[in-house]
C-alpha cells in the first residue's frame, strides 16, 4: 500500500509543478516528512532527488 503511494508520489514529481507537502498531502502521507522518509525506504532517493 505504501509503496503504490511512493509511486504515485513520484510520478507526480515528475508530471507536476506541485509542491513535495502538497504531493505528500495528496498522497495521503500525514506529513512531508513522513512521504520523504518513506520515498527513501523505497527508492533510495529523496523527493528532492528524483525532483
Amino acid at each position: 500500500m505504501i509503496q503504490q503511494r511512493v509511486e504515485r508520489a513520484k510520478s507526480m514529481l515528475s508530471k507536476t509543478d506541485l509542491t513535495i507537502a502538497d504531493i505528500a498531502f495528496q498522497t495521503e502521507f500525514s506529513s512531508q516528512s513522513h512521504l520523504n522518509q518513506q520515498f527513501k525506504r523505497i527508492t533510495g532517493m529523496t523527493p528532492k532527488q528524483v525532483r
